[in-house]
């Protein structure tokens, strides 16, 4: 009772403004249905960085294993910047490439807005790889790849950074085998598109959402080593984003860089051009040689055959076995063409000349040996031993020495090699200005890939 009276005695404008004092700082706390919990967004002070680390690592290890806003209705944005070092092989047997990458990764995490840090001069706190693995990362990886590795000489190349503020950087190094489907049609004249895909493995876009950097250098950089590669040239690089669409799993964000890829024909014409092109004009020297010349120009025939199928089938051991045709091939193959056509036409003339004597070519011979012939031909070799007709048994007078002309069949043959002469040349240039003039306008076409 005395108690009441004591508070009887309060005036009533205090007690109204203590309830009204209340209820404004309770208020906000019955309106989302708890108590806020004292200390979770206010600012925590650290001495130095690794009393820092100690308590991102251990306290807060399992809150900090997965995205900043998994609990919220938003996607936590992930910026990408990617650093190619050196395209170290691009293989055309097994369609693929390898790269030596930088990937850089940026995001917002606001669990680290309540932390702050005295003197530090830089503005950010190192994690090394061993306190990595006790922190959330994006959960990357690449759709296209073959093999990958990271570089862990002499540590693991990896590292986050942790800004004022709670913005977070993720760097790694890593070589990646990736494969690249390719169009040999143009080959060696032609371009090939390789690209990089990049996707979050086990959150959807509701999750993560994955963005390429607006760098003003831009999100891919190429080193300067890239400039000498041996075979191709990057003469073009796009980026885009996009959503794929997985089975059962929904929608993954994704990114894709694109590099444009143009053979240098260097080296094909040294090793493959030049030297066809010479086999086929050693081919022509048989038009110039006696048709009587026949040891001579069959081995010179067969000789450019064998070095055009040799050569023909040392360029396609190191492609894969395509169904369609591609322009090494259609060289390849004319020039041996040019070098067939030159033994057949050999034979042609040596036909030519004999055409007028028993040994000449005649279907009804085929299958048969003109005895008359042979018989002839050893009674006239008997007689002009002996000094005698075998016949007649009596010696013969002496022929007179007589001035003999060229025989029809002769006459012929001289005329095919002549006609060969011109002919042959006069083809290969027409052949050689169509065929460098089409590859060569694809090659400068930036659309023709």
């Amino acid at each position: 009772m005395e108690i009441l009276k004591k508070f009887d005695m309060i005036p009533q404008r205090m007690v109204l403004k203590t309830a009204w004092l209340i209820g404004f700082l309770m208020g906000p706390a019955f309106v989302h249905g708890q108590v806020s919990r004292p200390g979770k967004h206010t600012l925590r002070d650290f001495n130095n960085r690794k009393d820092f680390l100690d308590f991102i690592t251990n306290e807060l290890k399992f809150e900090n294993n997965v995205p900043p806003d998994y609990d919220d209705d938003f996607a936590t944005v992930i910026k990408c910047e990617m650093h190619v070092e050196n395209f170290d092989s691009i293989n055309e047997a097994n369609m693929d490439f390898t790269a030596t990458v930088l990937l850089h990764l940026s995001w917002y995490d606001h669990r680290f807005s309540q932390f702050q840090i005295k003197n530090i001069a830089d503005g950010y706190v190192e994690i090394d790889a061993k306190n990595l693995e006790k922190l959330w990362v994006p959960d990357l990886y690449f759709p296209n790849e073959k093999r990958a590795y990271y570089h862990n000489v002499l540590m693991p190349n990896k590292m986050l950074r942790v800004y004022k503020g709670g913005d977070v950087t993720y760097s790694t190094r890593l070589s990646i085998t990736l494969s690249c489907p390719m169009d040999f049609r143009h080959y060696p004249f032609d371009k090939q598109t390789c690209k990089i895909e990049i996707e979050s493995f086990s959150y959807n876009d509701g999750n993560i959402q994955l963005k390429w950097s607006n760098s003003s250098d831009g999100p891919v950089f190429l080193d300067k080593s890239t400039e000498h590669m041996p075979q191709f040239e990057v003469i073009a690089i796009s980026t885009r984003n996009f959503s794929a669409t997985r089975r059962d799993l929904g929608n993954h964000s994704c990114l894709v860089v694109e590099f444009t890829l143009a053979r240098n024909i260097g080296y094909y014409l040294v090793q493959m051009y030049i030297p066809s092109f010479l086999v086929v004009m050693l081919s022509w020297i048989s038009f110039w040689l006696n048709v009587n010349a026949v040891p001579g120009r069959i081995s010179l025939g067969v000789l450019t055959v064998l070095t055009m199928t040799t050569q023909s089938s040392g360029v396609n051991a190191s492609l894969p076995h395509v169904s369609y045709t591609k322009a090494i091939d259609i060289w390849m193959s004319t020039c041996l063409m040019f070098v067939f056509f030159a033994l057949i036409e050999f034979a042609v003339a040596n036909v030519l000349v004999r055409k007028d004597t028993n040994n000449g070519f005649k279907f009804k011979h085929i299958f048969s040996i003109p005895r008359s012939g042979v018989d002839k031909k050893i009674n006239s070799k008997e007689k002009t031993e002996n000094g005698k007709d075998p016949e007649q048994g009596e010696e013969s007078s002496p022929a007179k020495p007589r001035k003999k002309g060229l025989s029809c069949g002769m006459r012929w043959a001289m005329y095919c090699d002549v006609g060969s002469r011109i002919s042959f040349p006069i083809m290969f240039a027409i052949f050689n200005i169509a065929y460098w003039g089409y590859y060569l306008k694809q090659l400068k076409n930036p659309q023709a890939i």
